[in-house]
């Protein structure tokens, strides 16, 4: 039997006794607290919502359920977020969050009328972080080394921005071919149960990366990937 098709059963059989598998997902940042913004002078809060409202079904057609830790214009905190997921008993949480860089790599275009921030040269791909003190660090690992290989199988690159030795950055980078760094200090994998990882879709501010993943075609494909990573790791 195919290996879709031996997941199909699995899942519809899941689903019929009622214990389907349970994903967090949670869309970052808040619109008090809006995060990045984009070479388009949009904030990240709305990229987050955008993708997570397309990775919600897809998940949901793997035979996940799905929790959404916050609904659009909701004000939460970062802990509130890691508590909802606690008491649902979360299979995993995903938190979905779109990236900038640090000043040393940015310059002012005046463009239209508005002045935009963009990289000083090309920083484009996904980023995945894990955190050393989550109870379940190990199991947090695997499922990012799962998302990053099927996100690297649809063409995507990782971008490697965050080790570089500059302000701000110099994060540990556990794995240079998948994209993953271990970030102890973020609140909503810190204080999660369950295994947690937090994604960053692209970055932003840089002009290519952010047409890339703002293109509706590019996110169904992301969120396929993330699923197949997902379904992965859970059979793992």
């Amino acid at each position: 039997m195919p290996v879709g098709c031996a997941r199909s059963l699995l899942f519809s059989w899941v689903l019929a006794c009622g214990c389907a598998p349970l994903v967090a997902l949670d869309p970052g940042h808040t619109n008090a607290h809006p995060g990045a913004v984009s070479v388009r002078g949009i904030p990240e809060v709305s990229y987050n919502d955008a993708f997570v409202a397309v990775l919600r079904p897809r998940l949901s057609r793997a035979g996940f359920r799905v929790l959404v830790t916050r609904g659009p214009g909701e004000e939460i905190e970062l802990s509130a977020r890691a508590e909802r997921a606690n008491a649902r008993g979360a299979f995993v949480l995903l938190s979905i969050h779109h990236d900038s860089v640090q000043k040393d790599l940015l310059e002012e275009v005046r463009e239209n009328g508005r002045t935009e921030m963009r990289t000083v040269r090309p920083v484009r791909g996904y980023s995945l972080f894990v955190s050393g003190q989550n109870p379940r660090y190990e199991d947090s690992l695997k499922v990012a080394e799962a998302i990053g290989r099927r996100l690297l199988a649809l063409g995507r690159p990782p971008s490697l921005h965050h080790a570089e030795r500059i302000p701000g950055e110099g994060r540990t980078l556990l794995d240079e071919r998948l994209g993953i760094y271990r970030f102890d200090e973020l609140a909503v994998l810190r204080e999660a149960r369950c295994p947690a990882v937090l994604l960053e879709v692209g970055v932003l501010v840089d002009e290519a990366d952010e047409a890339y993943i703002a293109d509706p075609a590019r996110r169904e494909a992301l969120s396929e990937a993330i699923a197949q990573g997902l379904l992965d790791a859970r059979e793992n």
